[in-house]
């Protein structure tokens, strides 16, 4: 898939008289050293944009992956958010629309998570959904990104006692916002999904309060359809209140 600057893309602004983006921003996070692990996520995460683009909704990728993310999904780029940040570009030159015009990506290197925090949360506005990929662990940037976002994605291993890591993940979050529950997803060997995910549920319930939600395992095929609809849920609620 080759992708168009957005700038370039014969595109209306919606008018928001008519079209209120719901404006969700998802962090993605990685709780898994295993490259595949990280890889499944990645893929999953495509799964859910697509789906989410399929049914009208208008979705952003930021690919904070060094690429991997635009690379899974076949896009090609020239400008990145880096060139925007710096005044190299407009921010539509850094933006770039796929073959569904419900559907654009970007790029932010890693390194740069914190500079790029703003820039997302003010994207997220524009659009349905943003999904915001980082690399695999918990940065600094990563964890403030988690605190602040809509919801989250945590994805661990369900090899050993790899669900331990989306643990600590969960308990260094919530010393930012005690309030978070991000969706987990187990990645990974499938014959252990189950088992684990009950095995994080109740650690998290025994030591943080109450267990973060089980969007199911990356390989599921309904996964896209049952994790929106329950992150819609979620965002619901939490406005609501």
């Amino acid at each position: 898939m080759i992708a168009r600057p957005q700038a370039m893309a014969d595109l209306r602004v919606p008018d928001r008289s008519v079209y209120e983006p719901a404006g969700r921003l998802v962090g993605v996070l990685c709780a898994a050293e295993e490259p595949s692990c990280h890889a499944q996520l990645i893929s999953a995460t495509l799964r859910l944009a697509r789906e989410a683009a399929s049914r009208g909704e208008t979705v952003l990728l930021l690919d904070g992956t060094d690429g991997a993310l635009m690379e899974e999904a076949g896009i090609l780029y020239s400008r990145t958010l880096e060139h925007f940040l710096a005044g190299a570009c407009a921010l539509r030159d850094a933006l770039f629309v796929t073959a569904n015009e419900h559907f654009s990506a970007t790029v932010l290197h890693p390194d740069n998570l914190s500079e790029g925090l703003g820039t997302m949360a003010a994207l997220s506005m524009s659009y349905d959904w943003v999904f915001a990929v980082g690399p695999a662990g918990l940065s600094p940037a990563q964890a403030c990104l988690a605190a602040g976002a809509d919801t989250c994605l945590l994805g661990y291993d369900t090899r050993v006692d790899g669900f331990m890591r989306a643990y600590w993940t969960i308990d260094t979050v919530r010393r930012r916002n005690r309030m978070w529950d991000p969706v987990t997803l187990a990645l990974g060997p499938t014959r252990d999904a189950t088992e684990t995910s009950q095995m994080l549920r109740e650690v998290v319930r025994d030591h943080l309060g109450a267990p973060a939600p089980h969007g199911g395992h990356a390989l599921d095929s309904r996964l896209p359809g049952d994790v929106l609809g329950l992150m819609r849920d979620m965002t619901d609620r939490t406005r609501v209140a």
